[in-house]
C-alpha cells in the first residue's frame, strides 16, 4: 500500500546544493538553461521545491560525496528526467 502521508519538506539550503550537486553530476548546467532560456524561473524554483520531496537525500550526498560525474540521476530521484533533458540540450 502506498504511503498517503503528507511529509516534511527537507531543508532548502540542503536541497539547493544536492539538486546543484547532481545536475552538475549529470551535465546539466542548471545557471545556464535559466540564463539562456532553457528553463524558466518557476521551472528553476520547480526543480528545487521537487528535491525537497525526495525521501532519500542521504542517499544523494552519499552518491555525490562518492562520483563526480554520473550518467544519470539515480532513479528514486525526482528531477532525474528533467535533469537528463537539460543536459541532453
Amino acid at each position: 500500500m502506498p504511503d498517503t502521508r503528507i511529509h516534511p519538506m527537507g531543508a532548502a539550503r540542503d536541497h539547493f546544493f544536492l539538486t546543484l550537486g547532481m545536475a552538475k553530476a549529470c551535465g546539466a548546467d542548471l545557471s545556464e538553461a535559466l540564463a539562456d532560456g532553457r528553463i524558466t524561473q518557476e521551472e528553476y524554483a520547480s526543480i528545487m521545491t521537487a528535491c525537497r520531496t525526495c525521501k532519500k537525500p542521504g542517499a544523494c550526498s552519499k552518491l555525490l560525496a562518492t562520483f563526480d560525474e554520473l550518467i544519470a540521476a539515480p532513479d528514486y530521484c525526482v528531477n532525474r528526467d528533467k535533469l537528463a533533458e537539460i543536459a541532453a540540450e
